[in-house]
């Protein structure tokens, strides 16, 4: 039995020396981590070579950044909503222009003309003038030689109203 039980303690000890051997060359490897363009990590053994990716420390037990990959996600899905909701009430305004105009087309060409008639105002005697970027939606101060264009759009409107 003493045999027997000296045996077993020598295969237990070397079965633990083979496992610590092979788990330090697993610890060896190396990983990288990356996030798609749709917010999706991926962990891999290869680094991809079209994004960036860092190295995974596999030696702790590091948290995972999915939270981050999450709520960058819904900030782009935040942001995309509100640019489709800008994008749907511009279309409700013109669609109702348009049914204005086709229901009383003078009510509306006298609507435009006083329109034109308090852009010019403000234009003239303004000091500064801000006016909404289309494409980020920010305020922009108009530089001269746009604030000129502007007026002289302004006026040619008017002129047209005034022959109508």
């Amino acid at each position: 039995m003493n045999k027997k039980t000296d045996t077993m303690s020598r295969i237990s000890l070397f079965l633990s020396i083979a496992l610590l051997a092979t788990s330090s060359t697993a610890l060896a490897e190396k990983f990288y981590k990356w996030v798609d363009e749709n917010g999706v990590t991926h962990y891999g053994a290869q680094a991809p070579h079209d994004q960036d990716a860092s190295e995974v420390n596999t030696r702790t037990n590091a948290s995972s950044s999915q939270g981050d990959a999450i709520d960058a996600l819904n900030t782009r899905r935040q942001a995309d909503a509100e640019r489709r909701a800008k994008e749907q009430e511009a279309a409700a305004k013109a669609a109702a222009e348009a049914k204005k105009l086709a229901e009383n087309p003078r009510a509306v060409s006298e609507e435009r003309c006083e329109g034109h008639r308090e852009n010019l105002e403000i234009l003239q005697n303004k000091p500064v003038v801000r006016r909404e970027n289309p494409q980020t939606g920010e305020l922009e101060v108009l530089e001269p030689e746009q604030r000129e264009a502007l007026i002289e759009e302004s006026r040619k409107a008017l002129e047209q109203c005034e022959q109508q």
